[in-house]
């Protein structure tokens, strides 16, 4: 089976990245954009995973959103053959994400996650420039092939609904999010969250 996974370099490609970041769930534009897999053959690739349970999906407004399955039988052996890897493909949206200048806490959740019900895609705390902004969202829905929902806050009020045990906060944080960026004062809690 571990052969089968590796038989092509398209699947070790989507192999790789879907290793590399276990928390992230991409859409067919995003995992062709992250391994220049291209048209069928992606299709075909990603659908081949999904059957042998290598990968599930999630769905959104008729956009699916493909994730790793990590109860998957050969899953340890995939992360211990990685770590051999020399070059791991990079998430571009958290690269994307890791740029916006002046901001205290990123994270990726919601449809970035493989969790397309809850409140927020992304969130954002500290301030933001319009035109960083504009240009994050416009990646980030091509990404998602699809609207996406965002939140800022200023890095006081995100405090202040952390101590308060806010729902909302709460929420997006105990949803396992990928914290991009923590320059926030207490980072026990994000410490705390990455690690489950």
């Amino acid at each position: 089976m571990l052969t089968h996974l590796l038989s092509s370099k398209p699947k070790s490609k989507l192999v790789n990245l879907l290793l590399t970041h276990p928390g992230r769930s991409f859409s067919l534009t995003e995992l062709r954009l992250s391994t220049g897999c291209r048209g069928k053959l992606l299709v075909s690739t990603v659908r081949e995973l999904t059957r042998v349970d290598f990968v599930y999906a999630s769905e959104r407004a008729h956009h699916r959103y493909y994730q790793i399955n990590r109860h998957f039988a050969l899953y340890p052996e995939l992360v211990s053959m990685l770590r051999k890897v020399k070059h791991s493909p990079h998430d571009l949206l958290a690269l994307k994400l890791a740029a916006v200048r002046e901001c205290r806490f990123a994270a990726l959740s919601g449809v970035f996650i493989g969790r397309p019900r809850m409140e927020t895609d992304i969130l954002l705390v500290g301030k933001v420039r319009p035109a960083q902004l504009s240009r994050l969202l416009k990646f980030a829905t091509r990404l998602a092939e699809g609207e996406i929902n965002y939140t800022i806050f200023d890095t006081n009020e995100f405090e202040y609904r952390k101590i308060m045990n806010d729902r909302f906060v709460k929420n997006v944080l105990e949803n396992n999010p990928v914290i991009v960026v923590d320059k926030t004062k207490n980072r026990s809690i994000a410490r705390l969250v990455y690690k489950l």
